[in-house]
């Protein structure tokens, strides 16, 4: 069953089961203790002979009897009053036809003048013998018994006196055995009733058709948009109609289906992720095994025939053994630090001291490579860090300075400056730089620019994504420019914690 169907049904559920429980106890109350108050009621509107009906019908009709014209009748000749013609208005001929229609004939007068009468002489013989001559100083009179029921009702207005009397011989009420209650009042209430009924289902099914429109058409959307997310189509956003509940669920809708497109961006990126630090892993393990088992293969089948060159192969296994133990503890430290599993020393530290300290303990290293430094930091720049991860930063750009260059000797410089709210620390090479569209790819893990990746001794590829982790996991952000050679710039809060 549909949500317009159910909306209908329980409104007129709403409407007509209250409505029916009301007469059910209606109906037994007048059936029960009921009865006792509804028996007078009907006794006190009995309308015998339709003198409740006339009554009625005479007091309507009293303004117009007032703009009748009894001036123009008084002139009528006498043929035209023994023919008993009345010229009136239409008002006043629906009032005969329904006091005859009653069984009543009148009389009306002007000043004790008879100006119309359509009595027989027996209704009045009937009338003197149940009362005698009407009494004339009375302004309003009703009698009657089984058989004949008299009523006069006076008007006055500008000192004239207008009546009319109405008998009735109890032949031709057209009430017949009915009350006036039975005959008025019920069908009226019952008309009432009936008219109420319906327009509550007038209104019962624009208000249904109304809130209809405010549900349903959100709620197509809704539906086509599931049907668009469960064939993989997530770009297309269902339109947010009202501002309203259903508003609501139909941005929330869009928020669930831009997460999820974002869910599969991310999915997608990690498939293709993890696929190349497969690759990645498997060829820079395969290279030192391949050189390490051809050396090995060499030994034993006799190649290295004297102690020089045995040692020579040995040597060589044991390089090829190192970078295979160095990709182990590389990969090994990465991981920890994706996972959140890696735990930071903290400390707060003088930057500029702590870079003269390692230039100090790396003195040797520096030697043998040919490094030339030039050291630009200001005074008093501190920020807390883990003193042996930052020693891995420098550790890895020092080795690809030395690794990438192409010159016997490397000219780096280290500038450490305070910006405002933030911490500037970069490391700069004359090496030979790197193209613009490959800046932030030589952060990514496995990423070397040499595609051919045929020397394992050029690295394993974690160097600058393991240095991107470090610095991320301290608040800071990192990135690269190519400026006559290149630069890793990095730069952190400066917050107060960060100082003195």
């Amino acid at each position: 069953m549909s949500i317009r169907k159910k909306i209908i049904i329980s409104n007129l559920l709403v409407l007509f089961v209250p409505l029916v429980l009301l007469l059910s106890m209606g109906f037994l109350w007048l059936q029960t203790a009921g009865q006792k108050y509804w028996q007078p009621i009907e006794e006190m509107y009995e309308d015998k002979n339709g003198v409740i009906s006339a009554q009625n019908l005479i007091y309507a009709y009293q303004e117009e009897l007032w703009n009748t014209n009894w001036r123009e009748l008084e002139n009528i000749d006498e043929e035209v009053m023994s023919g008993g013609e009345l010229r009136q208005s239409p008002e006043m001929i629906r009032l005969r036809k329904e006091l005859t229609d009653l069984g009543y004939h009148f009389m009306i007068t002007l000043n004790d003048e008879t100006l119309y009468a359509n009595v027989s002489e027996a209704e009045w013989s009937q009338v003197e013998k149940l009362i005698g001559p009407i009494p004339e100083q009375a302004n309003s009179v009703t009698v009657g018994n089984e058989e004949v029921s008299v009523i006069r009702c006076s008007f006055y207005e500008d000192n004239e006196e207008c009546s009319i009397i109405a008998i009735s011989n109890g032949e031709g009420n057209v009430l017949g055995s009915k009350s006036y209650l039975q005959k008025y009042v019920i069908p009226y209430i019952w008309i009432f009733g009936i008219c109420t009924i319906l327009i509550s289902v007038l209104v019962n099914a624009c208000c249904s058709r109304w809130i209809s429109s405010l549900i349903i058409p959100p709620m197509k959307e809704i539906r086509r948009g599931m049907q668009k997310v469960k064939s993989g189509v997530l770009d297309n956003e269902i339109p947010v109609l009202r501002q309203d509940e259903l508003g609501e669920v139909c941005e929330e809708f869009n928020e669930m289906q831009r997460q999820l497109k974002r869910s599969k961006e991310e999915q997608t990126k990690y498939e293709t992720y993890r696929k190349e630090l497969i690759s990645g892993i498997s060829h820079d393990l395969r290279t030192p095994l391949t050189t390490i088992k051809g050396y090995v293969g060499g030994i034993l089948d006799g190649i290295a025939d004297t102690e020089e060159k045995q040692k020579k192969y040995l040597l060589a296994v044991q390089t090829r053994t190192g970078d295979l133990e160095n990709l182990v503890n590389q990969l090994s430290s990465y991981n920890k630090m994706e996972n959140h599993m890696f735990r930071y020393e903290m400390e707060q530290t003088d930057l500029k001291e702590f870079v003269r300290e390692y230039l100090e303990e790396n003195e040797e290293f520096i030697r043998e490579n040919k490094l030339d430094f030039l050291l630009s930091a200001e005074e008093g720049v501190k920020l807390a860090i883990d003193r042996s991860a930052f020693k891995r930063i420098l550790d890895n750009l020092l080795t690809n300075s030395v690794r990438y260059r192409e010159k016997d000797r490397s000219h780096i410089e280290i500038t450490i400056q305070k910006r405002t709210d933030r911490i500037f620390w970069s490391v700069a090479d004359d090496g030979p730089g790197v193209a613009e569209n490959c800046l932030e790819k030589i952060f990514e893990s496995f990423c070397r620019l040499d595609e051919a990746r045929t020397h394992c001794s050029e690295g394993s590829g974690l160097g600058l994504a393991i240095v991107k982790r470090i610095v991320a996991d301290h608040g800071g952000t990192i990135y690269a420019r190519d400026r006559m050679g290149l630069e890793i710039c990095m730069e952190f809060p400066g917050n107060k914690e960060n100082q003195d």
